[in-house]
């Protein structure tokens, strides 16, 4: 079996022609296709990225390292793809025979060259005029794929599978009801043949269940309910309320799994409504909970309830599956992040809490009994008195987590777990819960602020999960949310991204920035990476407009404007030129701004367009004088070009020519009096990385 994806050939990416509802048809050969077996699933080839966080444990770890400490600094751009989705859209896509499929909330999914950015098919989906009742629209987050099928589940409430080759369906089953609010918004695990799928919905007051169906036929094998029923074991833990019944406790996350135990790990979300002042006390089973079940029967194996009789949201993420050595003992380990500011390290053979670790700032948890229970904070706790009193409780984390979506990476190398967290509270009240459609069942108004004695947000942390301390810490200069999900590699170098459009790479070891890239929003998916014949790339989605950035990112003036999401892929420029007498990277800046590098009259034409395209989203000040100084000190006029290029004009961003961007560049220049002279900016990013910001000149 080869060792990297190939590149599609050219007989099998055809003219497509679009049906709507249907996928686009595609006349192909697929001789060269090879299948992604089951075993392959299980122990992915090194260049493979062909499941959510690559492999069953969920450690997103690649052991490539094409791209290490040495080379990163030299990745550059090879294609880009913009998409319909531009909020919520959090993707991960995965990767298999050279083609790298994306998934789109609003209804589409999308196969394209891994290594061109091409098209390859498309598959339209039309929903029904009131899918909005659920809450899985319009979010989602991708795809799995078995041998030569692709696995969605989709916003109404249905798993479709797709022939990987040509995006044609092979079957549809409906899973639950919509209308009700559940849905799908996250890709199955494939394992041992079957599908393994969660629903969302917990905010809009539907009922979480978790389905194993099979992976041929796509029929139901079993069904495990999250908010049990009278009879169901963990309803006890719930206060008999026929107008409140079970609800919530969505399984809508990323699943894991062990072959060797045969166990499936899903996580659930917060119980409906929020708050025990308006639900009644008690746990609230299988609420905010770690679950393993039986992969073939759906038989619970153990339990873990990461926050029993939530108040405030406090959803569990993914399970990491990592074997440590504690206290002299090799334990099969499990570490869970959630919402709440602690992560918590189990037993994954009988759920044995082993010890839990302060993750970002919390002010509703103060320790941890020896079972693995919380200690709450009184003062953190509402009562049935509280309710509609206007009663402002200070409570920390925000909704939106001491971390959300962005995802952990682990790495065997330097046994560290990294995270993306987010410090930050809310000014909170407890009210009387109303169903609204679109908004669900809640019984909690908030508004976000930062955390006190905190001038920033975002940090991205490398824990020891063992010791269960911060080994280093990256805070970027912006203090910005983090928002992408990290990457760990065998290249010695970790990716992450923020809300203020960073995507940047950092030493597994020590947390030193060796790279870093604007992009056209924030960064809001999952980088990925694979080979495809030879080469390794970086692929990651940017513009998805993630719930930390646009609730968290004001707290520190970032901002990031609705735009579209994009689809970035990078990699290490090719060892010969790509021109004659062109090097393939500008060794250093050669060239002072302060010896004339444009012309007035080019400046005058970026005045127009600026004003005529730009201005009512940027204010072009922003890059110049002192701001163009203090923001891109030491870098070159290729940064600045990179930056405004990717984001103007709001309409279409990177739509412009480059000899129009060049005039833009040009014109900021003029406001910071750099001398004009004879020959115009080049519109060429490589040239201008040769040319150093350097000072401002005299006044």
């Amino acid at each position: 079996m080869n060792l990297t994806m190939r590149a599609p050939t050219a007989a099998w990416i055809a003219c497509l022609g679009l049906t709507a509802g249907l996928a686009n048809e595609v006349h192909a050969q697929t001789d060269d296709w090879e299948p992604i077996t089951a075993s392959r699933l299980q122990n992915p080839e090194p260049g493979d990225w062909v499941s959510y966080r690559r492999t069953y444990d969920v450690t997103a770890f690649s052991p490539l390292k094409q791209i290490n400490k040495r080379t990163v600094s030299d990745l550059r751009m090879v294609w880009s793809y913009s998409m319909r989705d531009r909020s919520r859209w959090v993707p991960t896509p995965i990767v298999a025979n050279g083609l790298i499929y994306i998934a789109e909330g609003s209804g589409r999914v999308l196969a394209l060259d891994a290594v061109t950015g091409e098209l390859v098919w498309q598959h339209l989906r039309t929903f029904p005029d009131d899918i909005r009742a659920s809450e899985a629209y319009p979010r989602h987050r991708g795809v799995s794929i078995l041998n030569n099928t692709i696995y969605w589940g989709t916003a109404d409430s249905h798993v479709v599978a797709l022939d990987a080759r040509t995006g044609r369906v092979l079957w549809d089953v409906v899973t639950g009801d919509y209308r009700e609010g559940a849905g799908h918004a996250h890709p199955p695990l494939i394992a041992d043949g079957k599908v393994f799928i969660g629903t969302t919905g917990g905010d809009f007051a539907a009922r979480g269940r978790f389905h194993a169906l099979d992976a041929e036929t796509g029929e139901l094998l079993w069904t495990f309910f999250t908010a049990p029923e009278p009879g169901q074991p963990g309803f006890e833990t719930w206060t008999p309320n026929p107008d409140s019944p079970p609800l919530g406790g969505a399984p809508w996350n990323t699943v894991s799994y062990d072959p060797e135990l045969g166990l499936v790990y899903f996580s659930t979300g917060q119980p409906t409504p929020w708050s025990t002042a308006s639900r009644g006390p008690g746990d609230s089973l299988f609420s905010n909970t770690v679950l393993a079940v039986d992969g073939d029967t759906g038989e619970l194996r153990w339990h873990f309830q990461l926050v029993p009789a939530d108040e405030w949201d406090r959803s569990a993420y993914e399970n990491m599956l990592v074997d440590l050595e504690i206290d002299g003992v090799m334990r099969k380990a499990l570490i869970q992040t959630g919402k709440i500011g602690w992560g918590v390290v189990l037993d994954r053979v009988t759920g044995e809490f082993l010890h839990a670790f302060k993750t970002a700032y919390d002010n509703t948890i103060t320790g941890w009994t020896k079972a693995g229970r919380p200690i709450y904070n009184p003062a953190t706790i509402p009562t049935i008195a509280d309710l509609d009193t206007g009663k402002i409780f200070e409570i920390c984390p925000h909704l939106h987590g001491a971390r959300n979506l962005q995802a952990p990476s682990y790495s065997p190398e330097t046994g560290l777990y990294y995270l993306g967290v987010n410090n930050s509270c809310m000014n909170a009240s407890i009210v009387t819960p109303v169903f609204l459609p679109g908004r669900g069942l809640t019984g909690v108004n908030y508004t976000a602020t930062l955390a006190p004695g905190y001038d920033y947000v975002g940090e991205f942390v490398a824990f020891d999960p063992v010791e269960g301390t911060r080994k280093w810490t990256y805070r970027p200069p912006s203090g910005t949310p983090m928002t992408g999900s990290a990457l760990a590699t065998a290249g010695g170098i970790v990716f992450g991204g923020t809300a203020d459009r960073q995507l940047f790479a950092l030493d597994a070891e020590d947390g030193d920035l060796l790279w870093n890239t604007r992009l056209n929003g924030d960064i809001s998916g999952a980088p990925v990476t694979y080979t495809i014949d030879g080469k390794q790339y970086l692929a990651v989605g940017a513009g998805g407009r993630v719930g930390p950035t646009t609730s968290l990112g004001r707290l520190v003036d970032v901002d990031v404007t609705q735009g579209t999401g994009t689809m970035w892929v990078f990699a290490l420029p090719e060892k010969e030129p790509f021109a004659i007498g062109r090097p393939s990277r500008p060794a250093a800046p050669t060239r002072s701004l302060l010896s004339g590098v444009y012309t007035a009259a080019q400046a005058a034409t970026g005045e127009e367009h600026f004003n005529a395209q730009c201005v009512t989203c940027h204010e072009a000040q922003n890059y110049a004088g002192a701001n163009l100084a203090n923001r891109w000190a030491g870098g070159t006029l290729g940064d600045i070009y990179q930056d405004f290029s990717l984001t103007m004009p709001p309409s279409n961003p990177g739509g412009l020519s480059t000899e129009d961007y060049a005039s833009i560049l040009a014109y900021f220049l003029s406001l910071s009096a750099y001398p004009t002279g004879n020959d115009e900016l080049p519109g060429d990013a490589w040239e201008l990385a040769g040319m150093a910001i350097g000072e401002l000149p005299a006044p």
